[in-house]
């Protein structure tokens, strides 16, 4: 399966919202309305929930799971603020994702079992785009603490980060 954001609607008036379809294209279904926008949809490793980011106008942004089977989705914690670009773990026991606050955003962790959050970097900078490395060990993320956007490499438990990219940071 293939977890995605549909849009559709006229130019002006574009909608977006979560979908689900099969491989081959078929068997498509919208998992969410078009009065929220969302965006990073990622499926847990199991496949049973997707993590995303949902905007309701006139709210702060927020990361949410969908159970995809019940269609029960959750708010992953309350945070003041815009929270966005979420991502499992290895396990599926954790996610990762940016929190916004003032003019910086920082990484931090959630233990879903406990609801546990763990600020993962603390810096003047914009640190989002968070993924774990497949052993679970690792997180990489982008950051413009070095003056443009590039690549960064830490321990999932947080700590020092290391630059990884040193393109021009563009696109």
């Amino acid at each position: 399966r293939i977890v995605f954001v549909d849009e559709s609607g006229p130019k002006e008036n574009r909608r977006k919202r979560l979908a689900i379809v099969d491989q081959d294209g078929g068997n498509f279904r919208a998992l969410s309305g078009t009065e929220e926008l969302v965006v990073t949809p990622r499926f847990s490793p199991s496949s049973q929930e997707v993590a995303y980011m949902g905007f309701i106008p006139g709210q702060d942004p927020k990361v949410y799971i969908l159970d995809v089977a019940a269609g029960r989705r959750e708010v992953v914690g309350n945070f003041p603020g815009m929270s966005f670009s979420p991502r499992f773990s290895p396990d599926g026991w954790k996610i990762v994702m940016s929190l916004q606050q003032g003019g910086n955003a920082n990484l931090y962790a959630m233990d879903l079992r406990s609801n546990a959050t763990t600020r993962l970097t603390n810096s003047p900078s914009i640190d989002t785009s968070p993924s774990f490395s497949p052993d679970g060990a690792q997180i990489v993320f982008e950051s413009d603490r070095g003056g443009g956007q590039q690549l960064y490499t830490m321990a999932a438990s947080g700590g020092g980060a290391k630059r990884i990219s040193f393109g021009q940071g563009r696109y």
